[in-house]
């Protein structure tokens, strides 16, 4: 019996086709192994890209942010608060009594931790959160009925509540009291300037000023260190108030800092040039799901106008080390820097400025508490021991 050979060929060709034009699978998607297909990301200048939303944002391309689209109210942050001074605990005040004999002597009283004041004539009595001027009309209302003819002075001596602390690369880095007018520069010069470092006998600055920051109730203020002190901006040298924290991090620690909505999020130390994207985020244990919308953002750069790049790993498979979309769709990974800051957003936010600010807020807190660690561990234990600290 004779067998039509079309009849066998027609079936191997499709075959053939089939295993040539298949379906895409998981084996044909980019791995994770080099940067040769990563395209060139070129810095895009856009009209206000904070005003957009994060799906309208273009992802994997750099972009440069300017000062003056820092949100308003960070700016009204950095602007001193106006009013009359309210006391707080700490405070010394001076009392005194005319007209009445031997209580004409001035009584120098301290508000204690409660916020009160303990007068002889009068007993324990509020003092915090008021104003000098409150203070002195509710002491003299209690007063008129004991004394008709008496006159009351409270002077304030000293300003214990009203403190600033500096942290990180400073000779003196510790909690100052804030005496006057105080500016950035003048908090600098109280904690001793920058420390110097020696590399080969050769005097070398270990301080970064471009992720240096001061944190004003909670808030990263958009200050730009590098203009300040190599450009003599004065524009830069804000006003100090009460309850800042500015810290000024090491040049030294090759760190980048993965924040946000990560599983384990961590300051990751830079090990080479081929440090890449996907490797912070596996690091850092990979992006929660529960937590992120599946971007991350990606800073370099100087704080207060950094570069910022916007990727969309919402595909990103930690476990098999893959990814199916990130810049274009098809680009494999991208290197980077010591310094940057990696972000896992948060679904709470849907303004790119809003992003931005809570990136650069957490990432000054971090750098701040791990400056206070560091201080805690030089001075009470140097040695490392932790909770297994010898007792003698």
């Amino acid at each position: 019996m004779k067998t039509n050979s079309s009849v066998i060929i027609i079936p191997l060709l499709l075959v053939v086709l089939a295993a040539v034009f298949g379906c895409t699978s998981l084996s044909n998607e980019p791995q994770i192994e080099n940067n040769k297909e990563l395209q060139r990301a070129e810095v895009l200048e856009l009209p206000n890209p904070g005003e957009l939303t994060v799906d309208e944002m273009q992802t994997g391309v750099w972009i440069q942010t300017e000062p003056s689209e820092a949100p308003a109210d960070s700016q009204r942050s950095a602007e001193p608060e106006s009013g009359p001074y309210r006391l707080g605990v700490g405070d010394v005040l001076e009392i005194t009594l005319y007209g009445e004999g031997d209580a004409e002597l001035p009584r120098v009283l301290p508000i204690d931790p409660s916020g009160n004041i303990t007068y002889i004539l009068l007993g324990t009595l509020p003092a915090a959160g008021r104003t000098i001027d409150e203070l002195t009309a509710d002491m003299r209302a209690r007063l008129k009925n004991k004394l008709n003819f008496s006159i009351l002075s409270v002077v304030p001596v000293s300003f214990g509540s009203q403190t600033f602390t500096v942290l990180g690369q400073m000779n003196k880095p510790q909690v100052y009291p804030l005496q006057g007018r105080t500016h950035l520069l003048d908090a600098i010069a109280f904690a001793g300037g920058t420390k110097i470092g020696s590399i080969r006998d050769v005097s070398a600055d270990i301080h970064d000023y471009a992720h240096a920051t001061v944190i004003r109730r909670g808030e990263v203020l958009p200050v730009d260190f590098e203009s300040l002190i190599y450009k003599a901006d004065a524009s830069q040298n804000i006003e100090i108030q009460p309850g800042d924290v500015i810290t000024i991090p090491s040049a030294l620690e090759r760190k980048i800092y993965a924040l946000g909505s990560f599983n384990s999020p961590q300051g990751i130390q830079f090990a080479s040039s081929q440090t890449s994207l996907m490797n912070v985020v596996v690091q850092a244990g990979g992006i929660n799901t529960d937590m992120s919308d599946g971007h991350v953002l990606i800073i370099r750069g100087n704080t207060a106008n950094p570069k910022v790049m916007l990727m969309d790993l919402s595909q990103f498979d930690t476990k098999k080390a893959r990814v199916f979309k990130i810049v274009n769709g098809r680009a494999l990974d991208m290197t980077l820097q010591p310094g940057d800051i990696v972000y896992a957003v948060p679904k709470k936010f849907r303004f790119f400025r809003d992003v931005i600010k809570d990136a650069v807020t957490t990432f000054g807190t971090t750098l701040a508490s791990d400056a206070a660690t560091d201080i805690w561990q030089r001075k009470i234990d140097p040695f490392n021991y932790g909770p297994n600290r010898p007792s003698y």
